[in-house]
């Protein structure tokens, strides 16, 4: 489905304000819908003559059963066959009326222009089954009220109010509690979930006729939407670790506030797991650098360990494990020093190849090593284990690779590390220009330690596959690993983190 933007730039020529302001529209009505117990249409003329309408947005209440299970966001409709909707944008004026459905069946359709630096620009229509007696309840009363001096704000073109901080969280609906205050700061209503609410905070007396900042909630937000004109968000927090979330939309007559509705919501819970997951962020991070001291301590005693052996042998293979476990440390080190918790695989290549440097690097025949690209996020399992396979093929290039290159390579010896991905897959490639393979090369036969590492961990711990060629160009050694992401992904993962 087209988004408001496609849909206004393909049927017309108006510009990016006016369409932010549509938007900004269209991200405050969920509580228009619940207080008028009406779906929401806005309408936006099109054509020569404006002689058709298309259907930017929709929204359906919840507090009502919605006219509309289909979704028509997107569909052109006449002029003539909207005549409400014609009316209110020829008239600048608010229309009523009834329209048949077939039947005995009515639907009861209140048209809004949508006023924009003084001109009709769009029509918002309210849409709900026609009763054909007035509401019972105060409550029912109420709502419909704060509706229509909203819808009166509409044509005037004080709603939307513009600028304002309200979107710092989520836009309240009506399960939210309601109250309606004056200008003066006295509460002329309160919804039974608003009435709750403020018992949770202490306060027992009856609410109506209740001055607004008795009551325990921040009074700057009404003086603040009453004198700036917008709408406010304020969060209260208690000793006893009560929160409350209160947005103040002001209700305005012609630039001058006659009163506020103000929803108030208690956020104690969400913020509770806030605070669980912070700190379960923190201790996440102090366990990887935990782990990460503690291999680094098994490095040190294996090295102290290989300076007593007097086989060349054991003290090689001793080497080769002391960097398969940096390998790893550098995976915790700098997961626990990431404040998402979180890193790309191309932020663990930088101390990687340092690493393999420092342990197999030589003044005498100096390797470049070169990292392109990225992955983007992986699972730190992932993480870990790939950083032990390209260890091993990065160790694999230097110690092999360019054991007979002539004299007059040796300045242009490289190695490319070459990471990717796309929609399927990871990609990780690590080629030299040393000496090459055999020509009867195999991985399965011909292999030593640190590559059947690496064909194991690849293949059965990343379930990936492992391709080993001849550079087309160098000549050298080519190792092409593809990691499928419906492997390395759950659902979620696999669309927010690791594959765009």
């Amino acid at each position: 489905m087209a988004s408001l933007e496609e849909l206004v730039k393909k049927n017309s020529d108006l510009d990016d304000n006016l369409i932010s302001y549509f938007q900004d529209l269209t991200r405050s009505w969920g509580l228009l819908a619940d207080l008028s117990f009406s779906d929401l249409l806005l309408y936006l003329p099109v054509g020569e003559g404006f002689l058709d309408f298309v259907l930017l947005a929709h929204i359906r209440p919840t507090t009502a059963t919605t006219l509309y299970r289909a979704d028509l966001v997107g569909q052109k409709f006449e002029a003539k066959s909207r005549p409400l909707v014609s009316e209110a944008f020829d008239s600048a004026q608010i229309s009523f009326g009834k329209v048949s459905m077939g039947g005995n069946r009515e639907i009861s359709v209140m048209a809004i222009p949508v006023i924009w630096e003084g001109e009709t620009v769009a029509v918002l229509v309210s849409e709900k089954t026609f009763i054909g007696e007035p509401p019972r309840s105060e409550m029912e009363r109420t709502y419909l009220s704060i509706f229509n001096r909203f819808a009166e704000m509409f044509e005037r073109g004080e709603f939307p109010y513009g600028e304002d901080d309200r979107f710092r969280h989520r836009m309240p609906r009506l399960g939210d509690g309601l109250l309606l205050v004056n200008t003066e700061g006295q509460i002329e209503f309160a919804s039974p979930n608003a009435v709750t609410l403020l018992h949770r905070l202490g306060w027992h007396r009856p609410v109506v006729g209740s001055r607004f900042e008795e009551t325990g909630l921040s009074s700057k937000i009404l003086s603040r939407a009453f004198r700036n004109k917008g709408s406010v968000t304020d969060e209260l927090e208690r000793k006893d670790k009560t929160c409350v979330v209160s947005h103040c939309f002001p209700l305005l007559n012609s630039g001058k506030a006659t009163g506020a509705a103000v929803l108030v919501r208690d956020v104690t819970e969400l913020r509770r797991r806030d605070r669980q997951l912070i700190s379960k962020d923190a201790t996440i991070r102090e366990i990887h650098h935990r782990v990460k001291n503690n291999l680094q301590t098994i490095s040190s005693l294996l090295r102290i360990q290989g300076r007593r052996l007097d086989s060349d042998e054991a003290q090689m293979a001793l080497n080769e494990s002391v960097r398969r476990i940096g390998a790893i440390a550098v995976v915790h080190e700098t997961l626990a020093v990431s404040k998402e918790g979180e890193v790309t695989f191309g932020e663990i290549m930088r101390p990687l190849v340092e690493l393999v440097k420092e342990g197999l690097g030589s003044p005498v025949k100096p390797i470049d090593i070169e990292v392109s690209g990225d992955t983007g996020l992986l699972p730190s399992e992932v993480t870990t284990t790939l950083a032990v396979v390209v260890t091993e093929l990065l160790q694999n290039a230097l110690d092999h690779g360019f054991k007979l290159v002539t004299q007059e390579k040796i300045d242009d010896s490289r190695v490319d590390v070459l990471l990717s991905k796309d929609q399927e897959a990871v990609m990780v490639e690590v080629s030299d220009n040393g000496v090459g393979l055999p020509e009867d090369f195999d991985i399965e036969k011909d292999g030593g330690l640190g590559l059947t590492i690496v064909k194991t961990f690849i293949q059965q711990e990343l379930e990936g596959s492992l391709n080993v060629v001849s550079h087309p160009e160098t000549k050298g050694a080519r190792f092409q690993i593809r990691l499928p992401s419906d492997k390395l992904f759950t659902e979620d993962e696999y669309e927010g983190k690791g594959v765009e």
